[in-house]
């Protein structure tokens, strides 16, 4: 772990005697996400589908965050602690000193492009653990089954003003215990123009489950698209995953969602989507689907209040509902 900090610390030092001195400008934000879910209750206490916003009849902090960032013209530094029932659930693997790391990188920028060091947030999908950023409270099935956080390295550069693509070489699918290092690469590349916005990310790495006897290949391959219009936004994310030898292990997912603004402070939203994963890779379950309905209300510039009905179907449950009360506070 020192070695790979090193390694990043002399790759932005290479040029940065030559540059004027610039001030440093301090920037503070955060965020609190709190919830009730009311459902029936199981052995877990938890929506065993999700992990962010997942604890049921009680309620929960999802995520509280505070984001420093000090940036000139050559440098960025960003570091954003955080805590809460996202962060407890989803965390767990790492030791205890690092399930509080939301982001915490070092980025070196150039004339055109920027390289950074450290832990950064998943590049994958159209959603983040910032629900208040999101067209819906809680999170679709396809964030919950990539990523949601990776280490290592990142690179980006604008390809033109419309196209601008990033590279990241990564310590494995969510790791950031460099002691068991498993080297993989993904990438980014967004388009933006008006009022759409296309994404398309990558995963190539190898990792190894509880029930395989060594590694095996992992792909991925996901693409989402955002259309934004007056009072309307809609949103739409699918991917296909495969791994394993002749990667003979496939899942796949697809999601819409759509928000309508009836107000500066009133927002409906909806969403459908559908995940088959016959093989078991994520999913316990070979299918699985969910809808869900929901109202979002602006009590003022930094606070919101709402609630969302939520449904699953399973194989092994064809009807299993949710219902979440919600606050979120961003500044």
């Amino acid at each position: 772990m020192k070695r790979f900090w090193l390694i990043g610390f002399m790759l932005f030092s290479l040029s940065s005697f030559a540059e004027e001195k610039d001030t440093l400008r301090f920037q503070l934000h955060g965020l609190i996400d709190g919830y009730s879910t009311f459902g029936k209750s199981n052995s877990q206490g938890k929506i065993p589908y999700l992990v962010s916003s997942s604890n049921i009849n009680s309620f929960q902090l999802n995520l509280s965050m505070m984001e420093f960032t000090w940036e000139n013209a050559s440098w960025k530094m960003a570091f954003s602690p955080a805590y809460g029932s996202y962060m407890q659930q989803n965390y767990a693997a790492e030791k205890w000193y690092k399930r509080w790391i939301y982001e915490a990188y070092v980025q070196r920028n150039f004339k055109k492009s920027n390289l950074a060091v450290g832990v950064f947030s998943s590049p994958y999908t159209q959603e983040t653990p910032k629900s208040i950023d999101q067209i819906s409270y809680s999170r679709s099935l396809a964030p919950e089954y990539v990523p949601y956080y990776i280490s290592g390295l990142r690179f980006q550069v604008p390809i033109s003003k419309t196209w601008n693509i990033s590279l990241f070489a990564m310590n494995g699918w969510q790791k950031m215990n460099y002691a068991q290092f498993s080297p993989s690469i993904g990438s980014l590349l967004t388009y933006k123009k008006n009022e759409w916005t296309i994404n398309w990310s990558t995963y190539f790495g190898h990792e190894k489950e509880s029930q395989a006897k060594e590694l095996q290949t992992r792909f991925l391959s996901e693409w989402n698209v955002q259309y934004a219009h007056g009072k309307i936004i809609t949103q739409a994310c699918f991917y296909v995953g495969t791994q394993g030898i002749n990667f003979s292990r496939n899942w796949w997912q697809m999601n819409g969602q759509l928000a309508y603004s009836f107000s500066a402070k009133t927002k409906c939203y909806a969403r459908a989507e559908y995940f088959s994963d016959p093989s078991m890779v994520q999913l316990s379950q070979g299918k699985l689907s969910s809808e869900s309905i929901g109202v979002n209300y602006a009590l003022n510039d930094v606070m919101n209040i709402g609630t969302e009905f939520r449904c699953f179907q399973s194989e092994k449950k064809a009807f299993e509902p949710y219902q979440f009360l919600f606050f979120q506070l961003k500044f």
